[in-house]
């Protein structure tokens, strides 16, 4: 991997901090039947317990492109990742317990700019976390499943798959910021893991993740 491909990957990660322009708001949801118990269907999607995920990701934007490799350990407390080289230099690597600000132990620049660290864990936060909120059941007017999250200036529809995958769209202030889809999901350890994982931000500083599993690992218990 050349330097300038990994470089990139630091500007694509910092638009996350930049306001996007109108493109759509959350769709109209009526209630379901279990809308008294929305929360576990969808929260049921994301990894319970300890886990490693390593993936290679590849990065798309208007100026350039290019690949990584990043790995992300998941506690019920915290969360830590890094970004690697593909020869294994470690380029950033940080930790964040519950929903505080990311503590940095090691960016090499530019992964060191304001803003970065934040925007990261964001991310990884949307991926493999329930969103924040309010959470309520419903159906779209195709006659879909959701689940819709609510907290603050925020929404977060998690779309379930008959293919036991799912999508997700974010918003705030009521206008479209990213999706993500997963797909390929297969039973690990008795969860449904993406075997890969596509991620949409929009406009102007708009750019593209693709995520291919590597390897998923349940951990022992603790913490």
């Amino acid at each position: 991997m050349t330097a300038r491909p990994v470089f990139w990957l630091a500007a694509v990660l910092l638009a996350t901090s930049c306001a996007m322009p109108p493109r759509a708001v959350p769709p109209e949801i009526t209630a379901a039947a279990d809308s008294a118990a929305p929360t576990p269907p969808c929260a049921a999607l994301f990894p319970a317990g300890r886990w490693q995920f390593v993936h290679t990701i590849a990065f798309r934007t208007d100026q350039g492109e290019g690949t990584a490799l990043g790995v992300v350990v998941l506690s019920q407390t915290e969360i830590r990742c890094a970004l690697m080289t593909v020869e294994g230099l470690t380029l950033f690597e940080a930790r964040a317990a519950g929903e505080a600000a990311p503590e940095v132990i090691r960016a090499i620049p530019p992964f060191d700019r304001p803003g970065f660290a934040t925007g990261l864990m964001r991310d990884i936060r949307l991926i493999f976390r329930p969103p924040p909120g309010k959470a309520e059941t419903g159906r779209l007017a195709d006659g879909g499943p959701i689940c819709r999250f609510t907290e603050a200036d925020t929404v977060t529809d998690i779309l379930p798959r008959q293919d036991g995958c799912w999508s997700i769209h974010a918003y705030t202030d009521r206008t479209w910021s990213r999706t993500i889809q997963a797909r390929a999901c297969r039973p690990i350890a008795s969860a449904a893991i993406p075997g890969r994982l596509e991620l949409t931000a929009g406009e102007p500083d708009g750019y593209s993740l693709t995520m291919q599993l590597v390897s998923a690992e349940r951990l022992p218990a603790g913490d």
